[in-house]
């Protein structure tokens, strides 16, 4: 059941960016504030804030302050990345490297108005063969490696001072493995040559087509949201993206496609949700015959309970072993016992090469494994959660991911 903090926080959202919803105006200043919390934690605080400034101001000055600094200081990052990526494409364009930014920039352009969509770093996708290129065309703009400066990590990660992060990637995150999974991968590389130009509140930059970003938003909001977990920011950039697109354009462009790659279910749940709680328009192509108002629910209360990146519960991240696989985000039908020794075994085999060739060994990884855990525990970098609740969690949301039939492909119609 949706905690009673959520309800104003969806309603405010829903006006923000459909203009949907009735209902009169929040007018408690102790709800606004607990509002205002929640929608930090969820990544949707500009679109929540000019919505209750008035009431603050007026009942509450000295909070209207501390968040109206807050919110000039979004304003001002949101300007900064917008002039980050009209650099970056000149940089990219100069030294002629094909590049495609990605997630923030290509979320903000299908909103209603893009400072709604809160911005942090600068990710960007180059191809294998102009990595090199590019890394050096980046340091020569007065970057510095900050990680990943290696031939097998996902992404390479740049800092400049003050506060500028930039991420070149190779890859996009949450591709499984396996058959679905190379035929993702040939779809994904296709998402440079596919790429558009343009313009966005002054800045120029080239951005993945529709159907590459939709593709992206697909497997990211799969990857994070089957682990720690994904926040209304998530669910808002789908919204307002299948909300531009007509119903016919939708199916032309997704459909068989999104069949083929196991993610087509998973659109039509993302969609439904956002038109039960966040006002969409109703799409004929998402309504999932038998798909009950109460897992709509189990799905609403799953994103809002986890927070941005796992920010309001950051146990989420224990209960990963008992839900998905390793590396890949997939959920399949293993009971959560059986889920957890596959994924500790993964781990170990991941972080002691030795056991993994000699996997006689794999009882000492474990050890190991554990011993990590309680160091992190002792010195507090971990905190503990009761073992049995954990466990129900897990299996609460293991039940609601495999609904979602993530990566299962089914036959076109």
């Amino acid at each position: 059941m949706i905690e009673r903090q959520f309800d104003p926080l969806l309603c405010i959202v829903k006006k923000q960016i459909f203009r949907s919803g009735s209902g009169e105006p929040l007018t408690d200043p102790e709800t606004a504030l607990q509002v205002l919390k929640e929608s930090r934690l969820q990544t949707v605080f500009s679109i929540v804030f000019p919505a209750l400034k008035k009431l603050l101001l007026r009942e509450q000055p000295e909070k209207y302050l501390k968040y109206n600094e807050l919110f000039m200081n979004e304003l001002i990052s949101n300007a900064n990345n917008l002039s980050e990526h009209n650099e970056l494409h000149r940089l990219m364009e100069q030294n002629d490297i094909p590049y495609c930014a990605l997630k923030g920039v290509a979320s903000a352009y299908y909103y209603p108005d893009p400072s709604l969509r809160d911005m942090g770093d600068v990710d960007f996708l180059v191809a294998e063969k102009d990595f090199e290129r590019a890394k050096k065309a980046v340091l020569s703009a007065g970057f510095t490696v900050d990680h990943g400066d290696d031939p097998d990590s996902f992404h390479t990660c740049y800092k400049r001072p003050p506060l500028s992060i930039w991420e070149q990637h190779r890859s996009v995150n949450g591709v499984p493995g396996g058959e679905i999974g190379e035929k993702i991968k040939a779809e994904i590389n296709r998402t440079i040559e596919t790429s558009e130009i343009i313009t966005l509140d002054g800045a120029v930059c080239r951005i993945p087509d529709a159907f590459h970003h939709g593709l992206i938003m697909l497997l990211h909001t799969a990857s994070h949201l089957t682990s720690e977990g994904i926040g209304l920011r998530h669910l808002c950039d789908w919204a307002v993206f299948a909300d531009k697109l007509g119903s016919s354009e939708f199916r032309s462009l997704f459909e068989d496609k999104l069949k083929s790659f196991g993610l087509w279910r998973f659109a039509q749940i993302l969609t439904m949700v956002s038109e039960k709680y966040l006002g969409a328009s109703k799409k004929e192509w998402a309504q999932i015959p038998g798909f009950t108002d109460e897992q709509l629910e189990a799905v609403i209360v799953d994103i809002l309970s986890g927070g941005n990146f796992g920010r309001r519960d950051m146990n989420r991240y224990r209960e990963i072993k008992y839900i998905s696989n390793r590396g890949e985000r997939t959920v399949d039908s293993k009971n959560i016992v059986l889920q957890a020794f596959g994924t500790m075994n993964s781990k170990v085999y991941a972080d002691y090469k030795f056991i993994e060739k000699h996997k006689l060994l794999t009882p000492l990884g474990w050890i190991a494994e554990g011993g990590r855990y309680i160091g992190l525990l002792i010195t507090g970098k971990r905190s503990n959660k009761n073992t049995s609740v954990m466990l129900k969690e897990a299996a609460k949301r293991k039940e609601i991911y495999s609904n979602m039939e993530l990566f299962k492909a089914t036959p076109h119609t």
